[in-house]
């Protein structure tokens, strides 16, 4: 019986404003390391891009998915981030074994693989295809019409869907619910395939229903702070009626949150926890602060901040987090009858001593005082 390899990537969010060359690099590792398993087919689940695309983005997605079109065909499904007919300019490159372009659903056979295609499922085209029937019933209706064509395959059945799987989790652990077009596992079988390959959510996760896997790969890097969790894609052997699979972590970059409170006395920089090793990592380094003490504390994260390049941190990002500050007025310095009386009652109240510094201030005060 023939079995399969497939290579699954997704949520590859090409954006020339965000990481890029990190996005570039592991995109080129991983095409490296697909290279060395040579799978029969290729999968990407979707958002290839962050937004409409840019020439710049174009240019390093269709460098990067050449590379892969020269080792195995490819398969594509439109993501919820990518514009409409954007991705289709791809299956225009006359490149190696070839790509293909889902924009809305189908099936498609490959490499001797039955791979039925859902690309990110939108209302209005659900409705038009069905009218008069719920938009959920819709799409369930056509992961069973893909069904039927599957079935007709004699080899390894695969469904690629972009699409929100119902109690998957994101990067920090907080489950998706409530979300507009979401699927269950049960519906997800209803396409019938051997094994399913999602795209959407960032966090690699997976399930099983009815012995058939079922599985984010997640994104190959880190598009955002608060994403700890490993980076990769998802290599499968699939066979008729059987699947297997691995998680093959990707070099991504850690991004490392280290939080802390400006104390404002003897204590200085109070941090949450211990401090993380940073040494090769991007550092988002925020810090809380009284709105009468940001001074102070801007120089202390500044030093801070070169600390962390000095243990190796390849990025350093700041952000001051500023806590307004009330403060009731003291009886004393309500009391008192002449401005430097106040001042004076000020400064007891604060704890500051001007030291030195108190002639010249009083001098001054004196000059304002006889102007007004």
């Amino acid at each position: 019986m023939f079995k399969a390899t497939v290579a699954v990537i997704s949520d590859s969010h090409f954006c020339e404003h965000s990481r890029f060359q990190e996005c570039i690099r592991l995109h080129d590792w991983i095409a490296r390391d697909v290279a060395e398993r040579n799978p029969h087919v290729i999968l990407l689940g979707g958002d290839l891009y962050e937004r409409a695309s840019t020439p710049n983005e174009r240019r390093a997605a269709f460098w990067w998915l050449g590379r892969m079109a020269s080792i195995a065909p490819v398969v594509i499904v439109r993501g919820n981030h990518d514009a409409i007919h954007d991705c289709e300019l791809l299956s225009s490159l006359r490149t190696g074994c070839g790509i293909i372009v889902e924009e809305a659903c189908g099936v498609h056979v490959v490499a001797g693989v039955a791979i039925a295609c859902l690309a990110w499922p939108r209302k209005g085209e659900l409705v038009a295809r069905a009218p008069g029937v719920d938009a959920s019933d819709a799409l369930r209706a056509v992961l069973s019409g893909m069904r039927a064509q599957v079935e007709e395959h004699a080899g390894p059945r695969v469904l690629l869907a972009h699409a929100m799987v119902r109690g998957s989790v994101t990067s920090t652990g907080q489950p998706m619910v409530g979300c507009d077009m979401e699927l269950g596992l049960e519906d997800l079988a209803l396409a019938g395939a051997d094994f399913v390959a999602l795209g959407h959510i960032h966090k690699h996760q997976a399930w099983e229903h009815g012995g058939v896997p079922v599985v984010y790969p997640g994104s190959p890097r880190r598009t955002s702070f608060g994403e700890s969790e490993s980076k990769g894609y998802v290599v499968a052997e699939v066979e008729r009626g059987e699947a297997s699979w691995e998680f093959v972590e990707a070099p991504a970059t850690l991004m490392v949150d280290v939080e802390a409170e400006w104390a404002g006395d003897a204590r200085g920089m109070v941090f949450h926890g211990n401090v993380p090793d940073v040494q090769g990592s991007e550092v988002r380094f925020r810090y809380h602060v009284d709105s009468d003490k940001r001074d102070a504390a801007r120089v202390a994260a500044s030093k801070w901040a070169d600390q962390f390049r000095a243990e190796g941190a390849v990025l350093v990002q700041v952000e001051e987090q500023v806590a307004t500050t009330v403060r009731a007025r003291a009886p004393e310095v309500a009391a008192a009858r002449t401005t430097a009386d106040k001042l004076e009652a000020l400064w007891a109240s604060r704890g500051f001593d001007p030291g030195e510094r108190r002639p010249r201030i009083m001098g001054r005060l004196s000059e304002i005082e006889e102007v007004r």
